[in-house]
């Protein structure tokens, strides 16, 4: 169960990188400072991917992704330290 339970975590994981670098590299295409994209932080990159692609879906699922990876990775600590004890 722990094994299947790491196994979709790390492909959660996973998938939020890519999303990540899907967004960086189409910004970057649309960017007239090229490199800049890749210094600024996660929501930023969000941020102008829904202004430049307003139909996209990729920046409200990487958000929920993420928010929903470490609401997990804290919910499992929190088993781990409870039995732990």
């Amino acid at each position: 169960m722990v094994g299947v339970f790491f196994t979709l975590l790390v492909i959660a994981v996973l998938l939020e990188l890519v999303g990540e670098l899907i967004m960086r590299v189409r910004v970057t295409r649309r960017a007239s400072d090229k490199m800049a994209w890749w210094r600024k932080g996660g929501d930023e990159v969000a941020d102008s991917y829904e202004q430049l692609f307003p139909g996209s879906l990729l920046p409200r699922y990487r958000r929920w992704l993420f928010w929903t990876i470490l609401a997990t990775v804290v919910a499992a600590l929190l088993a781990i330290l409870s039995k732990a004890k």
